[in-house]
């Protein structure tokens, strides 16, 4: 058996029982006339009657004080029902704590006025009885039945004390002397047998035993459904719990990362901040460089017509005093002498340092987000610490080095050559919109030998509308607008195929290939570019304001054309995410209307964009070239011609389909 703990003790326990069921909520004494409301709380009946009057005591209603449920009053407080149960407990622990003081200190009996020591307790009469008046109790015949114990039984708990107060039997409030032993089902009361004789003639009546045994039925029944909404109220509870411990870790989750980023941001601007600081370093140097030397020249210079303004100052002094004091033979006879003295001093020129002064040096802002910018220098041959960024760069000129009019072994005539794309060894793929195939050249450096061409027969191919090829020379075919096709450099039957923008409804009107990993498909209609696995998998969809037919990509990086305000054609670039990096204007010497038709990069980055004047009788265009950072180099190309789309060659030619032929142009 386990041992007792030697802190509990009957008193303690006693103590406990009282704190914890017989304390009124209200004045925290021991409960006094305890009354039961609708909620089931309990409260002395004189603290109800103050909470009431704190109430609005016109209206018949009482607020628990407890959970705040509301009581109608049928009548006063003391109407309420009466808690027996709690008056009986009440009174049992009353007689075991004086049980227990008895233990220290006599208990006087209750039976009479002599104050005599206690010795027993009449359960009947409810009284503790001194030894006469246990001997007057079992004399009288009155008494002689009544159960009477020694105080010694119920200390030691041989007998337990039941109050009488739960063997109350309550009387009809109409026959005082009749109890209440019949229940009325209809009415849903107790009543006693006149009652139920005379006003529940015709309703449902049993007795009380019988509807005890039904309401704890009922109760029973209530109490399992209340049992499994207990356990429900658990589960939800856990499930509850669950969610609170994930969205905790969700909510540490997301602010780590958000701290992370935070700090990475704040890393990638502190060395963003270090290389424009670098950047700023190297321009300064360079104009200081250049400053230098200019300002050396100017001082060199500067020093020479000094020394050559003093020599001139005495030469003409001494010529002058000699004229001036000279007799006139003297004068003629030095005449030559004078003359010579006075041209050598004519026919030395002033040193105004370089040709080109007064010489321009200034700085060209570059695009926000991008480098700092570019020296602005009129003398291009000044050594340069290399710190300018390719906007200094200057135009390359090119000339026309092949044109093909016509392909394959009939010579058919090209009708509308739209499309371009170069394979590694250089053979050109072009896309002919109105013959609806894609035709092959393959051309070398012999200018004499004949070019080869090729028409294309690929296995469900009846409409190609756009045409790119990536590293692997796997050719990459926007089909009927809608579905890109993907074949290989054998020409066998398609590799993949999928509909890019079939679940958003847009219609693709450009493509470019990045490499042989990305396709980046362009949609007009809904400016927005999506960026492709081989398989055809979405990676992301990116905005591309106002997106044209023109896209090339350049180490993920992406260009495009469009149209902006007041009618300007403007190229734009945004990073694999669709942030922007720059969108500039681009210049045309074309009068009237003209339109971006082609752009590609080459492998260094550079930017070739084919514009052309409509309509196509017009018939001039020109070839735009820009830094991959978006730096205006120049036109390269001019031509009485209508350039379509263009593309770069691995040798470093610009191809360019010119609607009735496919023109090669090399640089010069």
């Amino acid at each position: 058996m386990a041992a007792r703990h030697p802190d509990v003790t009957v008193q303690s326990v006693l103590g406990k029982i009282s704190r914890d069921h017989l304390q009124c909520p209200v004045c925290k004494d021991r409960f006094t006339e305890p009354k039961v409301l609708d909620c089931l709380h309990s409260f002395c009946q004189k603290c109800l009657r103050e909470v009431k009057r704190s109430q609005r005591p016109q209206v018949p209603k009482l607020v628990c004080p407890l959970c705040r449920l509301e009581t109608i009053l049928k009548g006063d407080i003391s109407d309420l029902p009466s808690d027996f149960k709690l008056s009986a407990l009440v009174d049992e622990v009353n007689v075991y704590e004086k049980l227990l003081e008895g233990q220290r200190s006599d208990i006087k009996c209750q039976a009479c006025d002599e104050e005599n020591q206690a010795v027993s307790r009449c359960m009947d009469c409810d009284h503790f009885l001194c030894n006469e008046c246990q001997a007057a109790h079992r004399r009288v015949t009155l008494t002689k039945s009544h159960q009477i114990y020694t105080l010694a039984q119920l200390q030691s708990g041989e007998v337990t004390y039941k109050s009488k107060i739960r063997e109350y039997t309550p009387k009809c409030a109409k026959h005082s002397d009749q109890n209440l032993n019949i229940y009325c089902n209809t009415c849903e009361k107790m009543v006693c047998t006149t009652c139920a004789f005379l006003d529940h003639e015709k309703h449902s009546c049993v007795d009380l035993p019988k509807a005890v045994d039904k309401c704890k039925q009922d109760v029973a029944r209530m109490s399992v459904q209340a049992e499994q909404n207990k356990a429900k109220l658990k589960t939800d509870i856990s499930e509850v719990d669950d969610n609170y411990r994930k969205l905790n870790a969700m909510h540490a989750d997301t602010t780590k990362k958000i701290s992370s980023k935070a700090d990475k941001e704040v890393a990638r601007i502190t060395k963003e901040t270090s290389s424009i600081r670098d950047e700023e370093q190297k321009l300064k140097q360079e104009a200081d460089t250049i400053f230098k030397d200019r300002a050396k020249t100017l001082e060199t210079a500067r020093a020479t017509n000094n020394t050559r303004l003093t020599q001139t100052e005495k030469k003409l002094d001494e010529v002058n005093q000699f004229v001036t004091q000279a007799s006139c033979y003297e004068i003629l006879d030095f005449k030559l002498k004078l003359m010579h003295n006075l041209k050598e001093l004519n026919q030395e020129q002033s040193e105004k340092g370089p040709d080109n002064f007064p010489f321009i040096m200034d700085f060209d802002e570059g695009p926000i987000g991008r480098s700092l910018g570019r020296l602005v220098l009129e003398d291009t041959q000044i050594p340069s610490s290399g710190a300018t960024a390719e906007g200094s760069q200057r135009p390359v000129r090119w000339e026309l080095k092949r044109q093909m009019k016509t392909f394959g072994p009939t010579k058919k005539g090209f009708l509308f050559a739209e499309a371009i794309a170069a394979f590694s060894n250089n053979e050109i793929v072009t896309l002919d919109s109105k013959h609806k195939k894609l035709i092959t050249f393959l051309t070398n450096d012999n200018l004499q030998s004949d070019v080869i061409s090729k028409e294309l027969q690929l296995a469900g191919l009846t409409e190609p509308t756009h045409v790119s090829v990536n590293r692997d020379d796997e050719i990459i075919v926007l089909h009927k607008r809608a579905e890109i096709k993907i074949f290989n450099r054998g020409y066998q039957p398609c590799l993949h195929q999928f509909l890019p923008g079939t679940e958003t409804g847009n219609i693709p009107t450009c493509l470019a290939v990045d490499g042989g990993d990305v396709i980046a498909v362009g949609y007009r209609g809904k400016e927005e570019i999506s960026l492709h696995k081989r398989d055809g998998s979405l990676i992301r969809r990116i905005p591309a304001p106002k997106i044209e037919k023109n896209l090339a990509i350049y180490k993920q990086q992406l260009f495009y054309t469009c149209n902006g305000d007041n009618n300007q054609r403007l190229l734009s670039s945004i990073d694999s995410y669709g942030r922007t990096v720059f969108s500039v204007h681009i210049p045309s010497n074309i009068q009237g209307v003209w339109h971006a038709n082609g752009l590609c990069c080459d492998k260094d980055g550079n930017i070739y964009v084919a514009v052309s004047g409509w309509p196509l009788a017009i018939r001039h265009g020109e070839i735009q070239h820009f830094s991959h950072d978006g730096y205006y180099i120049g036109c390269v190309i001019s031509v009485d011609d209508f350039p379509g789309d263009v593309t770069c060659t691995p040798a470093g030619e610009l191809a360019v389909a010119a609607v009735e032929s496919v023109k090669v142009y090399h640089r010069v």
